[in-house]
C-alpha cells in the first residue's frame, strides 16, 4: 500500500498483490492512529499542510481548549464558525434576577425587562425601552353615601367601612342620582379620622351629577390607604334636592 488519500488513509495500487485482509487491517490501523478529531497545538494547526486543511475538518486546539473547523484553508473556533449569520447566543449575564424577561428594544436587539412585583401584569407600552412594562390592575371602591330617593344631608361619617387591602389612591370622584338645584354637594374622605383630600374637597357643581365636571377640582393629600384602615365619608355640603350620592376611590393595590 504505497498510496494514501488526501486525508492520509492508505489504499493499494492497482499493481499490488491482492491481500484484502491485509489491506483492511492497514486501513483500520490508520483510522485508529488518526481518529476523526485530532489534537494539535495552535502552532501545529498553523503548520498543517494545505491538504490537511480540507473544508469541514474538525480538530481540537489543545492550546486554546476549543474545537476548530476548517473552511478549506484556515481553522476557526466551532462556536463562531457554525453560527449562522445574524444569529447570536444571548449571554446569561443579560438577566439578573428570578422572573426577568428578555424582550426586544430594537431590531435584532435583545434587552432585559426586570421582573415586576407580585400581582402585577405585563402590558404593551411603546414609550418603554422594551415596549413592555409591568403594571398593577386598577381598583375601584364604589361607596353609596345615601339612598336613591332621600335628599342628602350634611354630617360626618355618613358611611364607615374598613379597607379590604392596602391601596395607593390615584383619583377620587363622586356622583349623584339627582342633581342639586342650588349649592354644590361636597364630600370628604377620611382615613382613621384624617382627611385624605387637599384643601378643596370632592364637590359636584349645582345641576350636575358628577364631580368630573366640577369647576374646582380636588386633590389627594394622602394616597396610601393601609389594609384594614377605617375609612369614613362625610357630607360637608348637601346642596338642594341632591339624592343618590356615591363616592369612588380609584387606585391600585399597594
Amino acid at each position: 500500500m504505497a498510496l494514501t488519500t488526501t486525508k492520509g488513509y492508505p489504499y493499494p495500487e492497482g499493481t499490488d498483490p491482492v491481500d484484502i485482509p491485509g489491506d483492511v487491517q492497514a486501513l483500520a490501523d490508520a483510522v485508529d492512529a488518526a481518529p476523526g478529531i485530532t489534537s494539535y497545538t495552535s502552532t501545529q494547526i498553523s503548520g498543517l499542510a494545505a491538504g490537511a486543511k480540507w473544508a469541514g475538518r474538525v480538530v481540537w486546539n489543545s492550546t486554546t481548549g476549543k474545537l476548530q473547523v476548517s473552511n478549506g484553508s484556515t481553522f476557526s473556533d466551532v462556536d463562531a464558525a457554525v453560527t449562522p449569520a445574524g444569529i447570536g447566543a444571548i449571554a446569561n449575564s443579560l438577566v439578573d434576577a428570578k422572573g426577568d424577561l428578555i424582550a426586544a428594544s430594537a431590531n435584532d436587539t435583545p434587552a432585559r425587562l426586570a421582573v415586576g412585583t407580585n400581582g402585577q401584569r405585563l402590558e404593551a407600552a411603546s414609550g418603554e425601552t422594551t415596549g413592555l412594562r409591568w403594571a398593577s390592575d386598577p381598583v375601584v371602591l364604589a361607596i353609596a353615601v345615601s339612598d336613591e330617593t332621600t335628599n342628602i344631608t350634611t354630617g360626618t361619617a355618613k358611611v364607615t367601612f374598613r379597607m379590604p387591602f392596602a391601596m395607593t389612591v390615584t383619583s377620587v370622584r363622586a356622583s349623584l342620582a339627582t342633581a342639586s338645584t342650588s349649592g354644590n354637594p361636597t364630600f370628604d374622605i377620611n382615613e382613621g379620622g384624617t382627611s385624605i383630600l387637599g384643601a378643596n374637597k370632592l364637590s359636584i357643581d349645582a345641576n350636575e351629577k358628577t364631580s368630573t365636571t366640577a369647576a374646582t377640582a380636588t386633590s389627594i393629600s394622602d394616597s396610601a390607604l393601609a389594609d384594614d384602615a377605617e375609612i369614613t365619608i362625610d357630607i360637608d355640603t348637601a346642596g338642594t334636592g341632591a339624592k343618590g350620592a356615591k363616592v369612588y376611590i380609584i387606585g391600585t393595590r399597594a
